[in-house]
């Protein structure tokens, strides 16, 4: 199967590494000319293969290319999709799908009139640990009650939602969208519920603002005088420990240390994170209630120190209480019966494995003539409670 790869960023660069046999990049799409490049030559694609823009791309005459995998900015996932599906194409599309329930309504329509298939990219499906949760809880019975944290760890917050890409909502959307609807897909995939009512949601902005600035912070980390003790420094995240580093382009010439000195010095990953024009909330917590039976507490928490999430699922025959990689089973009465660690898979290469499995799934499924796994359709209601927790 021949495909196009439509946005030549991080994620995307995830999936070209899990694309299976026989499964060839035609086409490639990035407006940045140093990541079209580079990522073009990685897959092999011809010059008359590379695309600057997803314009230039829809105009050329590609008939062989059959699918699409879409990773471009969250915000034009919907108006390249449905260009793709208009043109016959399956898409592998990112998430969040969409900023809106009608605009995902939409692509529903339309590749459905096309014939084509949409998956999309939720690997918690697909982790060994989720599904072992998954399992586990499958045996409680009816279930009664699921407490369910996304705990967002330092880095990745002051990365991602302060100083990077999904910092403004008018950029991305807002973060329990862009970081939950994971969540929110995992839990209606493990309790199969078919409707939902949101009782209540409440978020705010508690840290990383001005209010929240220690006493002598800086503008930028480089040269603050508290960065040393600073839990949030873009000089120990980047120059020190090297992390989140991999979304950093190295144009030819210079190196990785040079593209972090400048960022410390003039970019947007050296800003303090208490004075940058980030306004995604820190904290939010959502309440709802599942086939009028099962109630759900969902929380995002942006200021914790660790990484991970937890979960606590009630059913009439047991509780499930899963924590940052640990599993417990345990009876109505309490009586422990069951523990499994899987921490080790913290930090794996492609979310241990997930990712690997998901892109195997999608073009097996379409290859077949049937729709993926994580399906444009079984992901709507994640999704729609995800709206609806923002309205």
């Amino acid at each position: 199967m021949d495909i196009a790869v439509i946005g030549a960023g991080n994620r995307a660069r995830k999936y070209l590494s899990c694309l299976p046999d026989g499964v060839r990049v035609r086409c490639m799409v990035e407006p940045e000319e140093l990541r079209l490049h580079q990522a073009s030559d990685r897959c092999g694609v011809p010059p008359e293969g590379r695309f600057s823009s997803a314009e230039e791309f829809f105009a050329a005459q590609c008939p062989e290319v059959e699918a699409a995998v879409i990773a471009v900015p969250d915000l034009l996932h919907v108006p390249i999709a449905l260009q793709c599906v208009r043109k016959g194409l399956h898409v592998l599309l990112e998430k969040p799908v969409a900023p809106d329930a009608a605009q995902y309504e939409l692509l529903m329509r339309e590749a459905a009139a096309a014939g084509v298939h949409v998956g999309v990219c939720l690997e918690m499906r697909f982790h060994p640990y989720f599904k072992r949760l998954r399992e586990l809880a499958l045996g409680l019975g009816p279930l009664v009650s699921i407490e369910h944290t996304e705990h967002i760890g330092p880095d990745r917050m002051a990365h991602t939602f302060v100083r990077g890409l999904w910092s403004r909502k008018e950029d991305s959307g807002p973060i329990f969208l862009s970081k939950c609807s994971h969540d929110a897909d995992f839990i209606f995939w493990l309790t199969g519920a078919r409707s939902f009512k949101v009782l209540e949601s409440r978020g705010a902005l508690t840290r990383f603002c001005r209010a929240g600035a220690p006493d002598g912070a800086a503008g930028r980390c480089l040269g603050c005088p508290v960065e040393a003790s600073c839990r949030y420094s873009a000089v120990d995240l980047y120059s020190r420990r090297g992390a989140w580093t991999s979304g950093f382009d190295v144009p030819e010439g210079r190196t990785l240390e040079d593209v972090i000195d400048a960022e410390l010095s003039n970019g947007r990953y050296g800003r303090c994170v208490y004075a940058c024009d980030n306004d995604v909330n820190d904290v939010q917590a959502v309440a709802a209630l599942l086939d009028d039976s099962i109630r759900l507490t969902m929380s995002l928490e942006g200021t914790s120190l660790q990484e991970g999430r937890s979960t606590v699922i009630k059913g009439r025959e047991g509780t499930v209480e899963a924590a940052f990689g640990k599993l417990s089973l345990r009876s109505p009465g309490g009586a422990l019966q069951l523990e499994e660690d899987y921490s080790h898979l913290a930090g794996a290469p492609l979310h241990a494995g997930a990712d690997r499995e998901l892109v195997a799934d999608f073009f097996r499924a379409v290859s077949e003539g049937r729709g993926p796994s994580a399906s444009l359709e079984s992901a709507y209601l994640g999704h729609m409670l995800c709206y609806e927790a923002e309205n």
